[in-house]
């Protein structure tokens, strides 16, 4: 039998087992992911875990559900070295589950597992990114900030490293306090500069970097500006860093700036306790002006920090925030516990850093709440592991581990054997394993005997330990025999304690009951007894007591396992218990159990007194009410033995013990149990002894004194049992016995939890005496009064106040301080003592129990009155003073030296020195302005407008480095018109009143390009190929300066072209060049110096038809009939057509025919047939029709099918001999078809069959020999010509005889011969006879043939091998012989070809030429042209044209043209060369004055300004060196309606720049030098010598050459100039007024008249009063100041040269009201930029200035650019400027061989820098000052 819950068995023999326990140490992370992780898709990034244990532990990736991280392909991949590795990806590649998730690692060892911190991965797209400087104003002495910020996508991953002035590094932190430079802020992003003088006015960068990427950025340059103080201003602070954070122990520098004059003082204010307190400078934080330092930041730094920035005039407060971050930091304590089973453990989480949520973990599993402290109570195997607390906020986490490791456990079984029936003979292994602390050991146990008492051979047990620790036990049955059967347990037990597992075996067999020895159970428990039965299968088990079945008593139980259930025990259930089992066969065993109950002990309850305290006497029994004896006793405190040295005494008898204090103490209070154990159970009963003690104190308080507003803490600690409460109460009224408790009294005062009474801030209402109480109900308590006294120092309410006089008034500053008496108050004035002896300052004092107060009063103030006055207060407790700002205050005084420093289109920048503010913040300046020379407005300033300037919009600068210099305010002035005259001043206003206006200047605003487009355009198509565009210039309000042109762009058809028109007063030009039929889309700019206004609407025309260019393609043809044939073509090329087609003309005649008519027929479509015709060869000619006319025409030769062909056209018979005749024929007039064969038939006459012979086809004129014949019979010949056709019709019949007798006869044809000039021609005397004849022949006219060397004679034939007209004549062949002869005559007719045509020119235009000739015979022309000494190209006319217009020809191009004429006798000799060329030409160089504007980087240049010349631009190549460069950058650009820049060139660098335009009609080169600005703007001086290069080279020997011709040029001028002034008068303009002398005939145009009628005008200087007569009235004007007008010498027009003497005369400003005698300017800078034109000269002389041009006279802005001068002209004797611009300009050879005279005369000569050639350009500018004066 097995019973459950007995006391354990003492160990058997435990079977020997061996151990291997393998090593190990705690699990940590030494590599732990961060708890943020950014990173950049461009760059990925890798994150390593590593953890340290032994054996080493396994590193696992997981996923915030705790799955195992899988890897993506080229996205995440976890390595086996515990590194997770996130690769770059693309925009597309984005995943979330990726690149936005959190990961965690997991370290796994034999002692546990840990788990890290989350980690937020977050993936930064990489985006284009900069970074920029942001100035602010700064106020010289006071603060200049600079900040350096980011994109905003980058912001928080950048940081600054570096700060750079004029590209020097400045230092990375500025350590020290005291620097010129501060750099401020969390990330170094701001930058201050203390005590800004002018020269701070530098460039600053900064250099950020990405901290993902590592890529740095370097912001671009930003000047700040630092102007001086104007007038007097409140501080107010431009910017403080509102929120910063800081790690925990870095360093941070709060920075606060402001602006204010004077420069206002800074301080630093501590938020504490609900007041400010002032900063003070310690090691760690120090103050320095602008920046508060805070080194080693710590927790207690956060917070609000403020800062004040104040002057005289007023004072402004902002806080700033600092946040310090912590790292968190976690410990876990204990980090190693070692607990015995069924003990408990704690484990304490201790978190730094702030606050933050606590999570428990254990092997990576939650357990546990949210608390600190982690209890483990009744701990078991399945405790032990790593235990993890997590701290975690929003941005941060961080975790702790520690192990908790089993001491002795324990055992714990792992493995157990289950129910399993067997029959006999079989082996069998039961299995348990289990472990625990110490190892335990096994015992095996049948039916709850130990199996060795049933020892037999077949069993055996085996013990070992396994790799892992546990305890394995094997019991072995070799051969199961049915008396094995029964309940088998396997029990571990070790020194903590047993477990076991019990299971039946069972085995086939009979039943078989065991004998066992008495069962002895315990009273009370609940037990259950087996019953020791073998045998299978068993039908029933019972259980019976006296004969009688348990059940049936009532008291025990069966259970459904035959089981003997006691629960619970009770003494009356022992006794002798029957177990019968019985098999289903019916056999059956039975066996009696002895059950004895034993009674354990039972403690009757005892307690300790409550009212025991220290000294009292005690003793305390525990005693049993039951239980077997003996009992044994023992005692414990607070779970361990009870210590001697508390001196208690034990005394124990029989049944109760005894627990003797004598004298109790505090040290004896805790828990006492008692102890009582039997054979049956071991019990214990525990009571708590508390000794109460009385207080006692731990600190005692003591009087405390505090100062007004600093902290209050008075400490009061005591002790004792029970805790002792503290109470704090205050005395009220004089009664020392009347205290009240401070939870009464509406104090700001507060007990701590450590029983100190605090106070944030002393006040007056916290004096007085105060008591501290403390009782715990034990004794009488412990009190005692202090006495807390504040003292107030000496303070003024506020710091420091502003107050404003006018001046003469009186001022009374009254000072009022505060504090304990006695107090002492003192005046000072700008630190200096107070002179009280005057009759205007005096003081008054008055003294209240709260204080002191004074008043100074200060009469009649004066402007030295201002300033700071200090009313200092001192007691014996502290000082303060009171800082009074006074202002007397006065109207402000006028701005002095308003000058323009800078001009632009629509604005202009003005400076001048501030005069005195008076004392009072200026509110503004008040600018007027007004038109100069405006009829519309007064010319005074009673309308003019004005506008306030705030200081805000000012600029300020010193006029030089010196501390002591100068201000200089700036302001733009906008909203002005371009190119206009303007006369401004400036007045200062204050909070008083406005000063008087300063002096006016007068400013001329600068060029923009035109605002409006060209109106009324028109495009008219008036010729084929060519477009007429037709404009009129926009409103002159809208020029915007000198209208220089106009600019036209073409697009269309696949092609661009641009065109210049230059000149205001153009109205049209011509686009040529175009296809013919073809849309083009046309836009037209106005253009001045700048560049291009607005296009006028774009405007679609189409051209006009031309003749189609190229005949049609493919001509093919075959034939229909003897009288018809088809022929058919392709179109010609589309492009070709010249427009649409209406059809085509086809043009035949007979093959070979000298005087043939050209026959005519149309078609519509590509294909005809020609009918009704003779069969034979036919010429065709196929040319395209369209509107315009035909085209030039296609050759073909085509055929009909042959015909039978007539009869032979003549026909001879010639007796030759008795029996032979010669037959001779021609061939017929109408072959219809080629002649194959001859037949020649011959018979008798009117008798007998006829006779033929067939005879080849070869000449025209053929002879057969006819033999066979008889003599005198006379025969009839005929002949018949045949064709493929057939034969065809019978010649004329002729008879004759043979005759032996036969005279001379011509068996040829004499006949009409006609053929063309040039070629070979044959006579044929063919002749026949009895005899040879003899042969003669003669011409009409000498010489004879024999003799004339062009005639061969060759038998019987007259050969002329190249006929001319001379030839022609009538040739005769005589033939005679004995018997006769005969004559022949041949008329030979030379038909001549067409008389050479003579070719010339009727007009030219930009791409045709007009040709004409006189009347020919020629059915059609070939007109041959070549482009200069090129490839002749030729064209096709027909007969009947005279005249042709030879198009698309190349622009100012020079041709060579001759004319071929051709009929059916052959072309005429080619007509003279005629050199022709189409106007227009190269393009002319612009002016560099126009062309060239640069700065400090950057050169524009205008090609607009650059003359196309009538002819299309097409590009320009731009090529650009330094003079210290060899190498050349080049560039090629279009014509564009904006300027071309060329950037990224050093400032101050002199250049060399080549310019070649090409154009259709060639290139033309232009050199200039030219130099970049300073970075300041200013020019540069120019080099000693140029340097070589380009087309200077061929100009530097020819320098004597063109200073003497310069020289010459001003003598002709002065010769020109006096030959003017002679004229009569009516050829001056200028003195009459109505007509200009010296017009040619070619300038009367339109304009030209436009411009003579503009100089009928008269132009004063001044306004014209007292005029005489109307007509002067109508003919006097106002010169406008600034007005611009162009000068000629000669006559004007488009031949006016360099030699006419042109200039451009200029008028300056009208002074106000300066007189026109005013002192010469200063010198001008030598390069100074138009924009910095001095303006003394416009302010302080009315002066008119001619300026020499180089441009043609139509390209003046003014309408009078042909006007004659005849006054002298006087410029202000300043020092000329030196052009900055110098131009070598020439063409190209292609351009050279196309210009004419004209052209050279209009050429600009070339200018150009040669070695020391100033003094010569001194010279040469001081003559044509002189030359070119005028006196106004």
């Amino acid at each position: 039998m097995i019973v459950a819950a007995l006391s354990p068995i003492s160990s058997p023999l435990f079977a020997p087992y061996t151990t291997a326990s393998p090593s190990s140490s705690q699990l940590i992370f030494l590599m732990e992911p961060p708890p943020r992780l950014s990173f950049s898709n461009s760059t990925g990034a890798s994150v390593s875990c590593a953890a340290h244990g032994t054996p080493a532990p396994t590193i696992t990736w997981l996923t915030e559900d705790g799955v195992p991280v899988s890897d993506v392909p080229g996205l995440r991949e976890a390595l086996p070295n515990g590194t997770l590795w996130l690769g770059a990806f693309s925009a597309a590649q984005y995943r979330s589950d990726v690149h936005a998730a959190v990961y965690r690692c997991r370290a796994a060892g034999t002692v546990g597992t840990v788990l890290s911190r989350d980690m937020r991965l977050e993936a930064v797209m990489d985006v284009s990114w900069d970074v920029r400087v942001q100035p602010t104003h700064g106020v010289s002495g006071g603060a200049a900030l600079m900040s350096c910020a980011a994109t905003a996508a980058v912001r928080p991953h950048v940081t600054v490293t570096r700060w750079f002035k004029d590209g020097a590094v400045l230092a990375p932190l500025v350590a020290d306090a005291g620097g010129h430079f501060m750099i401020g802020g969390s990330r170094g992003d701001i930058l201050v500069i203390r005590e800004a003088r002018p020269d701070d006015a530098s460039s600053y960068s900064c250099e950020a970097q990405h901290v993902l990427t590592g890529e740095k950025r370097r912001s671009p340059s930003a000047m700040i500006a630092v102007s001086h103080q104007t007038g007097s201003m409140a501080p107010r602070i431009l910017t403080i860093s509102e929120d910063e954070t800081v790690p925990q122990g870095g360093d941070i520098r709060l920075v606060c700036c402001a602006i204010g004059s004077p420069p206002p003082a800074y301080s630093w204010f501590r938020h504490a306790n609900g007041r400010l307190s002032p900063v003070s400078n310690s090691i760690r934080i120090s103050v320095s002006d602008q920046v508060l330092i805070v080194r080693r930041a710590q927790l207690s730094d956060s917070g609000v920090w403020t800062c004040r920035a104040h002057n005289q005039y007023g004072e402004q407060r902002r806080d700033a925030r600092l946040r310090v971050r912590t790292r968190l930091v976690v410990s876990v304590h204990p980090q190693l516990q070692v607990a015995n089973s069924g003990s408990s453990v704690q484990f304490n989480c201790s978190v730094e850093g702030g606050e933050a949520r606590v999570r428990w973990l254990h092997d990576g599993v939650p357990v546990g709440g949210g608390e600190r402290m982690l209890r483990v109570h009744a701990v078991v195997r399945a405790h032990r592991g790593m235990y993890q607390c997590f701290a975690e906020r929003d941005l941060d986490s961080a975790q702790a581990a520690a192990e908790l490791r089993l001491g002795d456990t324990a055992p714990e079984l792992h493995y157990t054997f289950i129910e399993q029936a067997l029959h006999p003979g079989p082996a069998l292994a039961l299995h348990c394993s289990a472990s625990g602390s110490p190892p335990p050991r096994f015992n095996w146990l049948l039916d709850m005997q130990p199996v060795e008492e049933h020892s037999t051979a077949q069993r055996s047990i085996s013990q070992f330990m396994s790799p892992n620790g546990d305890i394995v036990s094997y019991l072995n049955i070799t051969s199961v025999r049915p008396d094995d059967g029964g309940r088998y347990t396997c029990r571990a037990q070790n020194t903590r304690g047993a477990v076991e597992h019990s299971t039946r075996l069972n085995v086939y067999g009979p039943p078989s009951i065991r004998n066992i020895g008495p069962v002895r159970v315990v009273a009370g428990v609940n037990t259950t007894i087996f019953c020791p039965y073998s045998g299978f299968p068993i039908s029933d088990i019972r259980w019976q007591r006296g004969g009688l079945d348990v059940g049936s008593t009532g008291r025990a139980l069966s259970g459904s396992g035959g089981e003997l259930l006691l629960w619970p025990a009770e003494p009356a259930d022992a006794g002798v218990y029957s177990c019968r089992v019985s098999a289903p066969s019916g056999q059956y065993a039975q066996k009696d159990v002895q059950i004895f109950v034993r009674n354990p002990p039972k403690i009757a309850g005892f307690s300790f007194p409550a009212d025991l305290v220290e000294g009292s006497s005690i003793q305390v029994l525990c005693g049993i009410t039951s239980g077997d004896k003996p009992v044994y006793f023992s005692w414990l405190k607070d779970g361990q033995h009870v210590p001697s040295n508390l001196q208690v005494q034990e005394k124990s008898l029989d049944e109760f013990s005894f627990l003797i204090f004598s004298h109790v103490t505090s040290k004896h209070s805790g828990e006492y149990t008692c102890v009582a154990s039997n054979s049956a159970a071991e019990v214990n009963h525990t009571a708590r002894l508390a000794v109460k003690v009385a207080p006692s104190w731990v600190y005692e308080p003591q009087d405390v004194s505090a100062l007004l507003g600093t902290q209050i803490i008075v400490h009061c600690a005591t002790k004792g049992y029970p805790e002792p409460r503290i109470t704090w109460l205050k005395a009220q009224g004089s009664s020392s016995t009347d205290f009240r408790p401070l939870s009464r009294l509406e104090l700001p005062m507060a007990v701590l939890g450590n029983g100190s009474l605090s106070a944030a801030a002393a006040a007056h209402a916290h004096e007085g005496r105060y008591m501290c109480r403390s009782d715990n109900s034990v004794g009488r308590g412990l009190s005692k009064v202090i006495t807390v006294s504040v003292n107030e120092p000496a303070h003024f309410e506020f710091s420091s106040r502003n107050m404003s006089v006018r001046r003469t008034a009186s001022a009374a500053l009254q000072c009022s301080a505060r504090g304990d008496a006695p107090i002492q108050l003192h005046w000072t004035h700008n630190m200096q003592r107070l002179d009280l002896s005057t009759y205007r300052v005096s003081v008054s004092e008055k003294r209240s129990e709260s204080g002191a107060s004074s008043t100074l009063t200060v009469a009649h103030a004066q402007r030295r009155d201002s300033g700071v006055y200090r009313c200092r207060a001192e007691n014996a407790y502290g000082r303060d003073e009171l800082l009074i700002y006074l202002a007397v205050q006065e109207f402000p005084e006028a701005p002095r030296g308003l000058t323009v420093v800078r001009r632009e289109g629509r604005a202009a920048r003005l400076s001048w020195r501030r005069g005195y503010d008076g004392n009072a913040r200026l509110r503004a300046y008040r600018l007027q302005y007004r038109v100069v020379g405006d009829a519309r407005r007064a010319a005074d300033w009673t309308d003019a407008p004005t506008r306030d300037l705030s200081p805000d919009l000012l600029i300020q600068r010193q006029d030089s480095p010196e501390p002591d210099s100068e201000v200089i305010l700036e302001y733009r002035v906008d909203g002005l018109r371009p190119a206009t005259a303007y006369a401004l001043r400036l007045a200062a206003v204050n909070d008083i009143g406005d000063s008087e206006y300063s002096e006016s200047v007068i400013v001329q605003t600068l060029e923009e390009a035109p605002s409006e487009a060209p109106r009324n355009v028109e495009v008219q198509a008036d010729a084929p190929g060519e477009l007429l565009v037709k404009w009129q210039a926009p409103s002159q309000e809208s020029w915007n300066g000198e209208l220089l042109g106009f600019a036209l762009w073409c697009r269309g058809d696949n092609t661009s072209l641009a065109l210049t028109v230059p000149g205001w007063a153009a109205a049209h030009a011509r686009l040529a060049g175009l296809r013919a039929h073809a849309s083009y889309e046309v836009r037209v700019r106005a253009f001045n110096a700048i560049g291009a206004g607005p296009s006028c609407a774009p405007l679609a025309a189409t051209t006009l038809e031309d003749v189609p260019e190229a005949p049609p393609q493919h001509i093919r043809c075959e034939p229909l009939s003897a009288q018809s044939f088809r022929v058919w073509w392709e179109p010609p090329p589309a492009k070709s057509r010249g427009g649409l087609l209406l059809g085509y003309e086809i043009m035949y005649q007979e093959a070979g025919s000298l005087d043939g008519i050209w026959e005519r027929r149309r078609s519509g479509g590509g294909e005809a047939q020609v009918a009704g015709l003779r069969a034979g060869n036919y010429s065709i000619r196929v040319a395209a029709r369209n509107a315009a006319g035909l085209g030039p025409p296609a050759d073909a030769y085509c055929s009909t099918l042959d015909d039978i062909p007539g009869p032979p056209a003549d026909i001879k018979a010639i007796p030759i001999s008795e029996d032979a005749v010669i037959v001779s024929w021609l061939a017929p007039a109408q072959k219809n078809g080629k002649i194959r064969h001859y037949t020649v038939y011959n018979r008798p006459q009117r008798s007998g069959p006829h006779a033929h012979a067939l005879a080849p086809h070869s000449a025209e004129e053929q002879m057969l020999e006819v033999r066979g014949l008889q003599e005198s019979q006379l025969y009839e010949f005929w002949v018949t010509a045949a064709t493929a056709a057939g034969e065809g019709e019978m010649s004329a019949i002729v008879a004759k005889k043979p005759s032996a007798r036969a005279g001379a006869k011509l068996w040829s044809f004499p006949r009409r011969i006609t053929a063309a000039e040039g070629t070979r021609v044959v006579l044929s005397c063919g002749s026949a006879g009895s005899t040879t004849p003899m042969r003669v022949w003669s011409r009409r006219r000498p010489p004879t043939p024999a003799t004339d060397p062009r005639i061969r004679i060759e038998g019987y034939r007259l050969v002329i091998p190249k006929l001319d007209a001379s030839l022609s004549d009538n040739y005769t062949c005589t033939v005679r012989n004995m018997w006769g002869e005969e004559r022949g005559t041949w008329e030979l007719r030379a038909v001549p070809p067409p008389s050479r045509p003579r070719l010339r020119l009727t007009s030219a235009a930009t791409t045709a030429l007009i040709l004409a000739w006189d009347a020919s015979d020629a059915h059609s022309f070939t007109l041959e042209y070549a482009r200069g000494d090129g490839a002749w190209q030729s064209a096709w006319v027909a007969g009947a044209a005279r005249a042709h217009a030879l198009r698309r020809l190349s622009c100012g191009a020079p041709y060579r043209l001759r004319l071929t004429a051709h009929n059916a006798a052959g072309s005429s000799a080619p007509s003279d060369v005629l050199t022709a060329a189409t106007t227009g030409g190269v393009s002319k160089p612009a002016e560099e004055k126009h062309l060239i504007s640069s700065n400090n980087s950057c050169v524009k240049l205008n090609f607009l300004t650059w003359d196309s010349n009538s002819c299309p631009l097409i590009h320009f190549v731009i090529s650009i060196r330094g003079f210290e460069e060899t190498a050349w950058r080049s560039e090629t650009v279009g014509l564009e309606a904006v300027p071309t820049a060329l950037c990224g060139l050093p400032s101050a660098t002199w250049y060399h720049l080549k310019v070649v335009a090409f154009s259709t009609a060639g290139t033309t080169t232009a050199t200039y030098y030219f130099s970049t600005l300073t970075d300041d703007g200013e020019h540069i001086a120019p080099p000693a010598q140029f340097p070589s290069g380009g087309e200077i080279d061929q100009l530097m020997g020819g320098v004597m050459l063109l200073t003497a011709g310069i020289a010459a040029l001003v003598l002709a001028l002065s010769f020109l100039g006096i030959f003017v002034f002679n004229k009569s008068t009516t050829s001056s303009c200028f003195r009459k007024g109505y007509e200009q002398s010296g017009v040619s005939e070619e300038d009367k145009s339109v304009e030209k008249r436009d411009n003579r009628r503009n100089c009928q005008q008269v132009y004063t200087s001044s306004p014209i009063k007292n005029l005489n007569t109307k007509k002067e009235q109508q003919e006097m004007y106002e010169i406008s100041p600034y007005a611009t007008f162009s000068m000629a010498g000669g006559a004007g027009g488009a031949g006016a040269g360099p030699e006419a003497g042109g200039g451009t005369l200029r008028t300056f400003g009208r002074a106000e009201p300066a007189p026109l005698s005013a002192a010469p300017p200063r010198a001008a800078h030598a390069h100074r930029s138009p924009a910095h034109t001095d303006e003394y000269t416009l302010s302080r002389a009315m002066t008119l200035m001619v300026r020499r041009t180089e441009s043609d006279s139509d390209s003046s802005g003014s309408p009078c650019a042909e006007c004659n001068s005849s006054v002298a002209y006087r410029m202000p004797l300043a020092p000329a400027k030196e052009e900055v611009f110098r131009a070598v300009t020439d063409s190209s050879a292609e351009s050279c061989a196309g210009s004419g005279p004209r052209d050279k005369s209009r050429r600009r000569p070339r200018r150009h820098h040669v070695p020391n050639a100033s003094r010569f350009q001194q010279q040469r500018q001081e003559q044509e000052r002189r030359d070119f004066t005028i006196h106004v």
